[in-house]
């Protein structure tokens, strides 16, 4: 498993040490207690392939890759690295198994209000999601040259030890940190999202680890359901006990209603998920949120 020191990768490590599937851990760097480390963005090809030939998977699932920084880092790091991958895997492995992990950044913004299956169209509105999307179309051209692959594309995700660059772990550290009465302000309250936790998503790539039979091109991992930003961060307010004050920024509030096309509303299909994978999400959005606060103020025991 490559990227198992993040956040996704450490959960989906969990997952497949509790059903005892046997796993090797590979970071970017080196770090105690992993089995390797590899940069797939700048380590010389050879060296990648003599990586995958000392191991000889059967399967890969792919959690590495950036998240944030420049568009050339974005690039190397989703673009570069997957194609160095891909090219040691049809080279070393090519009967291995590759689970990507995408993201529903790569869908970019809806044209309806209505959940997104795999055959709408990707139009992404960020760096970050052009390069997932490169790296997606990597994977699904190598899967037309034979290579048993899958991309599944996640949508927002919740869950303990969520890192500061998503909205919730942000938010937690906000109130986790605060002096006083801690005050939250965003842009809107209106947008709509479909949050599904990180140990829900493990779950689903183990599913398409293990999975006896063909896997589908692409498959959404969400929880099918779009949850209003207001409601899901009041819940975390009662949560937090903080008595925290929220509060759209000046000038927003209001002007929902008049350019609905300007509000953020995305929510995922998981028909392919759950029919072909087996996969449907289990952990409630509540207990994701109450699980991720309680994380990472040292009260959440992992069960």
């Amino acid at each position: 498993m490559l990227g198992a020191s993040g956040f996704l990768g450490q959960h989906v490590l969990t997952r497949l040490r509790e059903r005892s599937i046997e796993c090797v851990a590979i970071t970017r760097t080196p770090k105690q207690g992993f089995d390797a480390a590899i940069d797939l963005a700048r380590a010389p090809q050879d060296v990648v392939n003599d990586l995958i030939s000392s191991f000889a998977p059967t399967t890969v699932i792919n959690c590495s890759g950036a998240v944030r920084g420049s568009t050339t880092d974005l690039m190397l790091g989703n673009v570069v690295a997957m194609q160095t991958l891909l090219l040691a895997l049809l080279g070393r492995a090519p009967s291995a198994r590759l689970v990507q992990l995408g993201s529903s950044a790569e869908y970019g913004a809806p044209t309806a209000e209505a959940p997104m299956d795999e055959q709408s169209p990707t139009q992404p509105g960020s760096p970050y999601g052009y390069t997932k999307l490169a790296a997606s179309e990597l994977v699904l051209r190598a899967r037309s040259q034979g290579l048993d692959a899958t991309v599944l594309r996640i949508f927002n995700i919740s869950g303990p030890q969520s890192p500061t660059s998503t909205m919730l772990g942000g938010l937690i550290e906000q109130l986790r940190t605060a002096t006083g009465q801690p005050k939250i302000t965003l842009d809107s309250l209106a947008g709509w999202r479909d949050y599904v936790d990180v140990r829900d998503v493990a779950a689903a790539a183990c599913s398409a680890a293990l999975l006896d039979g063909e896997v589908p091109p692409v498959a959404n991992i969400g929880r099918g359901e779009a949850v209003q930003t207001g409601d899901w961060v009041k819940h975390l307010i009662e949560v937090s006990r903080t008595g925290a004050l929220l509060e759209e920024r000046s000038g927003s509030a209001g002007t929902h209603k008049a350019s609905a096309g300007a509000v953020a509303w995305q929510c995922a299909d998981i028909t392919i998920a759950r029919k072909r994978l087996g996969w449907m999400p289990t952990v409630p959005l509540t207990d994701s949120i109450r699980d991720t606060w309680l994380a990472a103020t040292a009260g959440y025991t992992s069960t």
